[in-house]
């Protein structure tokens, strides 16, 4: 309905539903509260999106039907149909548009601000992650030309067919030179260019599934209407490569790892508002995070592997945030969930 159109401008989630409690119309915030799009949930029930059907919110639209009855409810957790769980404050209250009556359900996620807050935090860490990083960095890059000079030996002995992973090993090569001459340079500033992500991710996938060790299924779910994003591609590429490998080391054999994107708007990334953002999830079924380092999951050296370094995610949170990303961490039911937060559209 074109009446509520100026409600797409808010950043806060606004739902609105008529007299049978249907939803009439749901802004940008809100499609991405929900992670359904306006044409999915316009004309269906608003006790639908919810897990329980009889909660908190359900009634207090029910209230403001039958008694024009407004309510403010603070810090309520919620859980939606697909199982994820929000914390939230929410307002519901009758309105009135040519005679007809409407309820206004708006909507702060409390999460989304924990995690703005977090995020913040963590860039001041960042310098500790550079200094051990930089000094990993020497040791790792004189073996470097040795393993390309023995690819490329190895490349004239084999078959067109068998040429691949060598071609793997030295374009890996070549790209883990230059993120480290940016480590070690005067200046790391990211080197940006328009990329569609899912390139990006493709080249991770690729990477990983030439391991002949426990072996996982990557699920694509990408949403092809995403732009491209402005990023330096190498550094992008090492975040994910960490967190997805990861999500494989935590996952059985055969275990799932979906690699989804969509797109989410009025997003806020260290008190920067960005009308547009991609968000890339990565999401597994594996064994799950410890909750002993749950709080403490970016910070260096922190890692509950026996034989992890504990800088993967560190590090990934580092070369994020120098793209003016974020990266987030959820869980549902027995997934773990990572959320690499990247701008594209700044208000």
């Amino acid at each position: 309905m074109d009446t509520f159109g100026i409600l797409d401008n808010i950043s806060t989630s606004v739902i609105i539903t008529n007299k049978f409690m249907e939803i009439v119309h749901i802004n940008a915030s809100g499609e991405g509260f929900l992670e359904n799009s306006k044409a999915n949930l316009e004309k269906i029930k608003i006790a639908s999106i919810f897990a329980q059907k009889n909660n908190i919110i359900v009634n207090q639209v029910y209230d403001a039907i039958a008694l024009n009855q407004s309510s403010v409810s603070r810090d309520i957790e919620i859980s939606l149909k697909n199982k994820a769980k929000r914390n939230l404050d929410c307002s519901v209250q009758a309105i009135y548009i040519d005679s007809e009556k409407y309820i206004l359900l708006e909507i702060n996620l409390i999460q989304r601000q924990k995690d703005i807050e977090k995020n913040a935090s963590f860039i001041d860490r960042n310098n500790t992650t550079k200094m051990i990083t930089r000094s990993i960095a020497h040791e790792i890059k004189n073996p470097l030309g040795g393993i390309k000079g023995a690819a490329q030996l190895l490349e004239s002995e084999l078959s067109n067919s068998q040429k691949e992973y060598t071609n793997i090993i030295i374009e890996e090569v070549d790209r883990l030179r230059n993120y480290i001459d940016k480590m070690l340079g005067p200046k790391s500033e990211p080197i940006l260019e328009d990329i569609n992500i899912h390139t990006v991710i493709n080249r991770v996938i690729n990477i990983l599934d030439t391991k002949k060790t426990k072996k996982s299924v990557f699920l694509r779910n990408f949403d092809p209407s995403i732009p491209n994003v402005n990023i330096d591609k190498d550094m992008i590429i090492q975040s994910l490569l960490n967190i997805v490998k990861n999500a494989q080391e935590a996952s059985t054999e055969n275990g799932v790892i979906e690699l989804k994107t969509r797109i989410d708007r009025n997003y806020t990334i260290n008190s920067t508002k960005y009308n547009l953002v991609a968000v890339l999830s990565i999401i597994d079924n594996g064994i799950g995070i410890s909750d002993e380092i749950k709080n403490k999951l970016f910070l260096p050296l922190v890692t509950d592997k026996p034989e992890g370094s504990g800088l993967g995610l560190s590090i990934s949170q580092r070369l994020v945030s120098e793209n003016k990303g974020a990266i987030v961490f959820k869980e549902s039911q027995d997934k773990t969930i990572f959320e690499i937060i990247l701008p594209i559209e700044k208000y």
